[in-house]
């Protein structure tokens, strides 16, 4: 077998063999050393520059692979920035089916966000799927033990008393609103309720205030709880099914 001494590598053919000297960056650059032309494409994640696409994209492959996204061209700030390039409705399509009604989401993170916004026709909100996946979860695996749990009952609501003379004003962060609905938009979200939701991985102990969250999370693969194909194979069968398979039953 052909064999590269400058690269290191053995090749299966005498054409493979001649296709890597003519188009590798390593024997591209002696190739034009002796011109007067300068290279012209610059590599999109480092200073380097490169005689030929090919050879620039043959860098882009072997040098910035874990996070360079070959088909698109786009070359991410690290590993975890292409993992959601790649999980995207770019790549993914639209194949998560909410089971209420036509709309479709390319992930299951993004189907509990549209059951949770309170949009769906169905009627499911953030509440409703907490009181079911407490529920489901009797042994507390991935929800944490709470004196008291979010509910509908329990909304702050504002009034025009928290005109603080140029915005209504938040008074648990001070955060600033132009209109009083704005801030009560803001009070009815969860920012400021407590974390009923922690990650199942045994290193991990990250908490979540929304479900979404935690299945976000857990779509990334960091932790290694699932792997992001068996997520969304499983949330296609339910979001019970989903959470059951997380938490182990």
């Amino acid at each position: 077998m052909p064999w590269c001494y400058p690269c290191d590598r053995w090749f299966g053919s005498d054409r493979s063999y001649f296709q890597h000297v003519e188009n590798s960056s390593v024997h591209c650059e002696d190739q034009y050393e002796s011109s007067d032309e300068e290279p012209e494409f610059e590599c999109l994640g480092c200073d380097n520059w490169y005689w030929t696409n090919m050879a620039r994209e043959e860098h882009h492959v072997h040098e910035h692979g874990d996070r360079y996204c070959q088909p698109c061209n786009r070359m991410f700030r690290n590993e975890n920035n292409l993992m959601q390039h790649l999980h995207s409705r770019i790549h993914q399509g639209a194949s998560m089916e909410c089971p209420f009604c036509p709309t479709r989401y390319p992930t299951a993170s993004a189907l509990i966000i549209h059951l949770e916004s309170g949009r769906c026709p169905s009627g499911s909100n953030r509440q409703k799927i907490n009181a079911e996946i407490r529920r489901l979860d009797r042994n507390h695996v991935i929800t944490t033990r709470l004196i008291e749990y979010p509910s509908s009952s329990s909304t702050n609501i504002a009034t025009n008393r928290s005109w603080n003379g140029s915005q209504f004003e938040c008074a648990l962060c001070y955060r600033g609103f132009n209109t009083l609905q704005g801030l009560n938009s803001h009070l009815k979200s969860p920012v400021h309720q407590q974390k009923m939701y922690k990650c199942p991985g045994a290193r991990c102990g990250k908490e979540f205030i929304a479900l979404s969250g935690l299945v976000q999370h857990v779509e990334s693969e960091s932790c290694g709880v699932m792997r992001f194909s068996k997520v969304q194979s499983t949330a296609r069968g339910g979001i019970d099914r989903m959470v059951g398979k997380m938490i182990g039953n």
